[in-house]
């Protein structure tokens, strides 16, 4: 299996429903068929703090900025047990948000983008940042069959979308139309990974 000197973390973000986990899923099976070590993680995690924030994402008694609080936590715990000592030891990870999820989700829940930034002022910078953009009408019909939890309402990720769009465009992120047929999508993802592989090799 191929390390590299120094891992890279490469992160997919969008409003619920983007195809985020699809292709977090379909890049990994592919990297690992190229011979790379692969991490596939994703936020909330599954630990302790992360399934706490899940049981609270279908209710609305949590003020959004405890739960802005609540994400940092987990991330914390995230970044140092997992995400750094991968990354050290040559791991590619791919993880299914990060960051910029809190950001563009409790801004458009009214809580200050500049104080979440602050609070998750230790995170790590990915190497590669993945808009998955989709219209909300899209996003809607992909998770029709599922219950949906407070932040999955139509004006909510209205707002959110459109923070993400700003925030990608002033921070240079891939954004990447994943209204498209999914292996499409993949095809493109594949194009801007492999020149990050290109880049760090």
């Amino acid at each position: 299996m191929r390390r590299l000197k120094r891992g890279v973390l490469i992160v997919f973000e969008g409003i619920d429903g983007a195809g985020k986990t699809t292709h977090a899923k379909l890049l990994e099976e592919w990297l690992r068929k190229e011979g790379y070590v692969v991490s596939l993680t994703k936020e909330p995690t599954d630990g302790e703090i992360g399934s706490l924030i899940r049981g609270h994402l279908r209710r609305k008694d949590f003020h959004p900025a405890t739960l802005a609080l609540l994400f940092a936590a987990d991330r914390l715990e995230h970044t140092e047990k997992e995400l750094k000592p991968r990354i050290e030891s040559g791991e590619i990870i791919i993880s299914d948000r990060y960051v910029e999820s809190s950001i563009c989700y409790q801004a458009a829940d009214g809580v200050d983008a500049e104080w979440i930034e602050s609070i998750n002022k230790w995170a790590l910078s990915a190497d590669l940042t993945i808009l998955l953009d989709v219209d909300v009408q899209t996003a809607m019909k992909r998770m029709k069959d599922k219950v949906k939890d407070r932040y999955e309402e139509w004006g909510f990720l209205e707002r959110v979308r459109k923070i993400y769009l700003e925030r990608a465009r002033n921070k240079g992120y891939s954004i990447i139309n994943a209204t498209s047929p999914v292996m499409e999508v993949q095809i493109e993802i594949r194009k801007l990974v492999a020149c990050l592989m290109e880049e760090k090799q």
